[in-house]
């Protein structure tokens, strides 16, 4: 697989890369998932918008094991994702104008821009911050020892308001 792409060049040329990879070969998603063995399935398009201006589209498809943070068991998140990039040069990032373009996100020029990290930064970004389980399929079960814990506070108000 292309690593590394000229995204302006890439763009105008209508080119497309598709590929499968494993979740191995990002380095900052390796702290966040179970399974390194899973992969995700990517397209990246790239072509010219009805203003002429450079643009990418980027698909992602695929499963990550996340934890879940109520429970520490393997949680299974699926992922689906589109996110259309406006590629812009450096001395143009300052007169853009958001509302022409408000469903891009904007990025910089590259010659040489690193395809892996791009994939990595949309699927980092679609993750939850705590994922979880729902609740009746989370392995979590409050305890008999926890009901019955003693609440030191519970009767506060009143001992405050006694008299």
């Amino acid at each position: 697989m292309e690593q590394h792409i000229d995204n302006i060049d890439f763009s105008r040329k209508s080119r497309e890369i598709h590929d499968i990879i494993r979740l191995s070969d990002f380095k900052r998603l390796q702290d966040l998932c179970l399974n390194l063995e899973d992969s995700v399935a990517f397209v990246l398009k790239g072509f010219e918008n009805k203003h002429r201006e450079p643009c990418l589209e980027l698909f992602i498809e695929g499963k990550l094991d996340l934890i879940c943070q109520r429970c520490s068991e393997k949680l299974e998140h699926k992922i689906f994702l589109k996110s259309g990039f406006l590629i812009k040069e450096e001395t143009q990032l300052t007169d853009f104008q958001v509302d022409d373009h408000a469903d891009y996100d904007l990025i910089e020029s590259n010659a040489k821009m690193n395809v892996l990290s791009l994939i990595e930064d949309e699927i980092i970004l679609s993750l939850p911050v705590a994922p979880k389980h729902e609740n009746d399929r989370c392995h979590y079960k409050k305890t008999d020892d926890m009901l019955d814990r003693i609440h030191p506070f519970a009767d506060l108000k009143q001992k405050l308001y006694k008299n």
